[in-house]
């Protein structure tokens, strides 16, 4: 069992990062969690990485960075730009609309480039309505076709 093993190297991790102090704060926890999402990303076990992204954010749902990350997660490595959007929407949402903040930035800018291809059209519009033409048929005779 795969998950197993992870369980283990976690524990042991925890146990690690414990060390002599004996305690785990709030900040250790999290900071455990997104070395784990970063470590399976690189790997490219996504799935593993937004488990452990989610745990993230269940602690902090502030954390812009983890937002950020699940969401190129989804844009970038998974190829799910709904799920990409709407991530990246909270992301703006979380700083506020602050388009002095880099991750509000970085968020607009993939929304824009994930929804320019539905705003633009898969042909131009002008071919659907050509003006009106006379054009002659084999007999000579003048005809109105209309694109």
């Amino acid at each position: 069992m795969p998950f197993q093993k992870l369980l283990r190297s976690f524990r042991s991790s925890v146990a690690a990062t414990l060390g002599e102090r004996g305690e785990f704060s709030l900040d250790d926890e999290i900071a455990l969690y997104k070395k784990r999402a970063e470590a399976a990303l690189r790997e490219e076990r996504h799935a593993d990485g937004l488990v452990f992204l989610s745990k993230v954010l269940r602690l902090n749902p502030y954390d812009l960075s983890a937002r950020m990350l699940v969401a190129e997660t989804y844009h970038h490595a998974l190829g799910e730009p709904t799920k990409a959007i709407l991530t990246y929407e909270k992301v703006v949402a979380a700083t506020a609309y602050d388009d002095s903040n880099s991750y509000c930035v970085r968020a607009r800018a993939a929304i824009r480039e994930l929804t320019a291809v539905f705003e633009a059209p898969a042909f131009p519009l002008h071919d659907l309505f050509e003006e009106e033409n006379p054009q002659e048929d084999s007999d000579g005779r003048a005809q109105s076709v209309a694109g």
